[in-house]
């Protein structure tokens, strides 16, 4: 007996319904094949459905099916692992055999990279600024932007690359409010939305929280800047 054909009928010892290609179980007619194509459908189709959207799939060998016997109900498919190396675990309940495939989840997303080299402490502009798609994984677990407008007037903390991603560490806000101007502060309670003129006492990046003066009241305090202006929220 050849090591092949040994470790081939090994197999049948530990996997059910495991059969030497072309040659049926001891007591039974030529039973047909797993096809591999059926296999990596139904792996497909269960990644798929977990995918982020506008992700694309990559299977690892699914020619292991060729040696199982065809499976006579739908295969039973879950996945396990972290994107973008994942597992998917195939059995069929008829026949007791699983096999397990290596699925790769390559997701793609457009962000904010640096058009031409960037000089650190110069102010941004749209020409230093443009969208590419990329793969996920090359800013994974770092905050990026996904519109150039964002970063119109931030200040870069260093030289960046032509191409690069723009990332949050890598640059200061750009300045919404300066200290002695005069602003719209948005006033929202519940669904009540009033504006009100107010003096910055601070200047402030988006984010920050700043103070003001109500000049028609000589009282201060403090709101949020943000894209969209200084806005205050009450409770």
């Amino acid at each position: 007996m050849t090591p092949r054909r040994a470790a081939l009928l090994a197999a049948g010892a530990i996997w059910p319904g495991y059969a030497l290609a072309g040659q049926p179980p001891a007591g039974q007619g030529a039973a047909p094949m797993q096809k591999p194509a059926a296999v990596a459908q139904a792996v497909r189709q269960a990644a798929q459905a977990l995918a982020p959207s506008g992700a694309t799939l990559s299977l690892g060998p699914v020619t292991g099916a060729r040696f199982m016997r065809a499976c006579p109900a739908p295969l039973d498919v879950s996945m396990s692992g972290i994107t973008p190396y994942e597992q998917a675990t195939v059995h069929c309940p008829a026949l007791g055999w699983t096999l397990y495939v290596t699925v790769t989840v390559m997701q793609r997303e457009a962000v904010v990279v640096a058009a031409r080299p960037i000089i650190p402490g110069k102010p941004l502009t749209a020409d230093d600024l443009k969208l590419v798609t990329l793969p996920v994984q090359q800013f994974a677990g770092r905050q990026v932007y996904f519109g150039t407008s964002q970063l119109i007037g931030a200040t870069p903390d260093m030289a960046l690359a032509a191409g690069v991603p723009i990332t949050a560490d890598a640059v200061q806000a750009p300045i919404m409010v300066k200290a002695g101007q005069t602003v719209t502060v948005n006033v929202q309670s519940g669904d009540v939305l009033l504006t009100l003129d107010a003096t910055a006492e601070q200047t402030g990046r988006i984010g920050d929280t700043i103070l003001l003066l109500n000049p028609a009241t000589g009282r201060r305090f403090t709101a949020q800047v943000t894209a969209g202006g200084v806005e205050l929220r009450l409770q």
